[in-house]
């Protein structure tokens, strides 16, 4: 008797673990046939209006001036191109550091040396000083000159020279 009511009972289940099956295989051909044909949707990004911050583009204006034409000056680099880390034996030391970027990067002109990382601190900063700290201290430890300026209205060349100087 038993074994009459699992063949009652295994046939419609078999049944229904088939249409699952399909209905399962029937979705992802509608969702790959739709990322295929629909990538705004599978990639939400669009182009941001502006590349500096205000403040950041009056930095690079005032930098740009004080640096002089024997320095070029790039933006937004990451810690990991400017500092070596032995990839195979510090892989948490890389890892630590391969999300950072700092603000702008003054490299000299004839030998493409990193003369110095400049911060442009602002309330941003401020609420991460324990990462801000940390980047001293890599900075520091590696040898690099890392200036730290506060976010003003205005920027006196004058003084970006002074720091630049006294840290090069």
């Amino acid at each position: 008797m038993e074994s009459s009511l699992e063949k009652v009972l295994v046939k419609p289940l078999a049944a229904l673990a088939i249409i699952g099956i399909f209905f399962w295989f029937v979705t992802k051909i509608l969702a790959w046939v739709e990322r295929r044909y629909n990538k705004s949707s599978f990639f939400p990004y669009s182009k941001k209006a502006q590349f500096f911050s205000e403040a950041e583009r009056k930095f690079y204006d005032a930098l740009m001036e004080a640096v002089g034409p024997e320095f070029i000056v790039f933006s937004k680099c990451r810690v990991a191109d400017l500092l070596d880390v032995d990839f195979q034996k510090h892989f948490a030391a890389f890892n630590r550091i391969k999300s950072m970027q700092v603000d702008f990067v003054v490299v000299r002109k004839g030998d493409d040396s990193v003369a110095c990382a400049i911060e442009l601190d602002d309330e941003l900063h401020e609420r991460f000083a324990k990462e801000s700290f940390f980047l001293d201290e890599i900075f520091s430890a590696a040898g690099l000159p890392l200036i730290r300026f506060e976010t003003q209205p205005v920027y006196s060349i004058v003084e970006i020279q002074k720091a630049l100087i006294s840290s090069l």
